[in-house]
């Protein structure tokens, strides 16, 4: 049974050019109790009713009174116009949590490959308490261009916290890093995802057999990397993902 939350809008960052953090404060109830990756549903208003839109909460569970969005505006969208227009201090109703994409909670290695807005049950997840002792964690994480890069320095701050973390941003429109500063090209790959994880692959010698799979992203995007994984002889229960 899915719980109702009355919520208020109290910040909204814009991120990059089409991305912004939506930061809501519960009113009624006071608290969400949520495991990190699951969503909330959102009602967006419209001439036939209700229509429900699905978002990742993208903060950590730890804090309860109050909850986080990463949402990528596409202009015409119905749920991207009324997202945009959304002035802080606006009451939003909301619906959930919902959702069974979640960390396993073993020591197996872990590499989290998403794209875009897939990153908010990531960040979710990575910011709560997990009970996982001496894990890899690995984060690829798809954007288009570099100036597309967001939550930069809160992802360093992750491997400063979290013992045996990495990531690389896999820009897939970029031809070369020139323009990162040079202490910060290490953290980033040019291609897509899926490239950039084979070239770890090499790098790292990695035993790609060894690792649990988490995927977010568009719909397309998570099926193709299903298929790049099952051929590459990955166990179905070793790949947990989340679509949209």
């Amino acid at each position: 049974m899915l719980s109702t939350y009355k919520t208020l809008l109290t910040k909204k960052q814009q991120l990059n050019s089409s991305t912004y953090l939506y930061h809501f404060d519960l009113i009624e109830p006071k608290e969400i109790i949520f495991i990190p990756g699951q969503y909330v549903i959102l009602k967006v208003p419209s001439e036939k009713g209700p229509v429900s839109r699905l978002y990742s909460i993208a903060s950590p569970n730890t804090k309860k009174n109050s909850f986080e969005l990463i949402i990528e505006i596409i202009p015409g969208g119905l749920a991207s116009n009324y997202l945009f227009s959304l002035k802080e201090n606006t009451e939003v109703v909301f619906q959930g949590p919902a959702g069974l994409f979640k960390l396993k909670e073993n020591d197996r290695a872990k590499i989290f490959m998403v794209m875009g807005t897939g990153i908010a049950p990531i960040r979710s997840i990575l910011n709560s308490e997990f009970r996982i002792q001496n894990s890899k964690l690995f984060l690829f994480w798809g954007l288009k261009n570099y100036k597309d890069v967001y939550l930069f320095k809160e992802s360093i701050n992750y491997g400063l916290r979290i013992t045996n973390f990495e990531f690389k941003i896999c820009l897939s429109r970029e031809q070369n890093l020139d323009m990162i500063p040079k202490e910060d090209q290490k953290y980033f790959e040019i291609g897509h995802v899926d490239t950039c994880f084979e070239k770890q692959l090499t790098d790292y010698e990695l035993r790609i057999k060894d690792y649990e799979f988490y995927l977010c992203g568009g719909r397309d995007i998570v099926e193709s990397l299903k298929r790049f994984l099952l051929r590459k002889n990955i166990q179905k229960e070793d790949i947990v993902f989340e679509k949209f």
